[in-house]
């Protein structure tokens, strides 16, 4: 690895933020997680493989899956692959369609993603 005779590494695609609680977590097993930071978090933890963080920002963003966000929800849990909270996101459209269908984000799906939830 050419990394190892450099004093810095890059990591491309973290948040400088996240990455930090991120070193924080890995020493104290403690992590706060809010509406500011959960997708670089998940996004982050994701990328380096923190389970139990992924799992936090999963359970963070099913507490809070309404009527104006289970699209987005939705389609970063499928971008990011957390397989779980992709399914609930879905379910949640699926149940609430009318109330879903009303929103905004509504306006900015995709041709394929509305085929999916109807």
């Amino acid at each position: 690895m050419s990394e190892s005779s450099q004093p810095t590494v890059t990591l491309n695609g973290i948040d400088p933020d996240a990455m930090s609680e991120l070193i924080e977590y890995a020493y104290t097993s403690e992590i706060t997680i809010c509406e500011n930071n959960v997708q670089s978090l998940l996004s982050a933890a994701n990328l380096l493989m923190m389970q139990p963080v992924r799992d936090a920002c999963s359970s963070f963003f099913e507490r809070f899956l309404d009527e104006t966000n289970a699209i987005g929800i939705n389609c970063f849990a499928e971008l990011h692959g957390t397989q779980e909270l992709t399914k609930k996101a879905k379910r949640f459209v699926l149940k609430k369609f009318s109330q879903v269908a009303q929103q905004d984000e509504w306006l900015h799906v995709s041709t394929q993603k509305i085929i999916e939830f109807i």
